[in-house]
């Protein structure tokens, strides 16, 4: 992986990633239905040949209801943490169908200049997601008893609407939800769910946070050209987070994306992928 990382763009093989997995969970209901087996389920739980991955906090969820910690769950999360535990949140910025959309939606945006719209709400994105996944764990403990949470997992709406559509000849409501969400988004020019509101983010963060040779996005700032100026690197990052300065909370909501290494490779290259720190960190 980290050979074709050095030379080609990758934000190319990363916008095939993405496009690969939305496509395939648009087409998985009715491969299903013909009897293609081999790959079945959603983002909540995917089956993939002998291999089913679960989402942590939906399973979380479910011990946290039910009182009751089943010990196949261990594995099916843990593949889930242990991916997130080496490479960081490369879900979101690789897989997730829902970042793929709001990339776009922000591209497009930035393109029209609609008006970018100061928040100053919650502008420390971890706090604000983990007071909902907090509040939303708590509440299933204490009330529900029921993953309440899942339905804030646009990824499994994204692949329930499909399911629902193809099987059931239904359009679900979380289809309108989901592009209501897009268009705030497009409106503020900011990605918002993906900064500040997705619970399903947080497990996932953490489990890199415990690894302090995970992969991450390091900066040489011998290397660097725009000391003083903006530089690229913080243009081309759609979650506006400045590359340089990747600790704390920065580094917590960086999903590994590396546009911003795209951006830098000619000027400096002064940031790349790795897994050790570089001196100054």
């Amino acid at each position: 992986m980290m050979g074709f990382l050095k030379t080609d763009p990758i934000h190319f093989w990363r916008r095939v990633a993405q496009t690969a997995t939305a496509v395939l969970f648009i087409l998985l209901p009715l491969l299903n239905a013909r009897g293609f087996q081999f790959v079945w389920g959603n983002f909540l739980t995917i089956h993939i040949g002998s291999l089913t991955f679960s989402d942590p906090l939906a399973i979380l969820q479910v011990v946290v209801g039910s009182r009751i910690i089943p010990p196949k769950i261990f594995l099916e999360t843990g593949l889930v943490l242990g991916i997130a535990f080496f490479l960081g949140t490369i879900f979101c910025s690789w897989i997730c169908p829902f970042g793929l959309l709001s990339e776009l939606t922000h591209t497009l945006a930035r393109r029209f200049k609609p008006g970018r719209i100061d928040i100053n709400l919650f502008k420390s994105g971890p706090a604000a997601k983990l007071i909902l996944f907090c509040c939303g764990v708590a509440a299933v403990f204490l009330f529900f008893q029921a993953p309440i949470l899942n339905q804030a997992s646009l990824p499994f709406q994204y692949s329930n609407i499909f399911q629902y559509l193809f099987i059931q000849s239904y359009l679900v409501g979380a289809a309108w939800i989901l592009m209501a969400i897009l268009f705030v988004e497009f409106v503020f020019c900011r990605r918002l769910w993906c900064r500040w509101v997705c619970p399903q983010s947080v497990l996932i963060a953490l489990a890199g946070q415990c690894n302090p040779f995970v992969l991450k996005v390091r900066f040489h700032p011998k290397r660097c050209l725009f000391a003083k100026d903006s530089p690229p690197c913080q243009t081309a990052c759609s979650l506006d987070l400045d590359p340089r300065r990747l600790n704390g909370t920065n580094r917590f909501q960086c999903t590994n994306c590396g546009d911003c290494i795209d951006a830098c490779r000619k000027k400096g290259n002064a940031l790349d992928f790795g897994f050790k720190a570089t001196e100054k960190e």
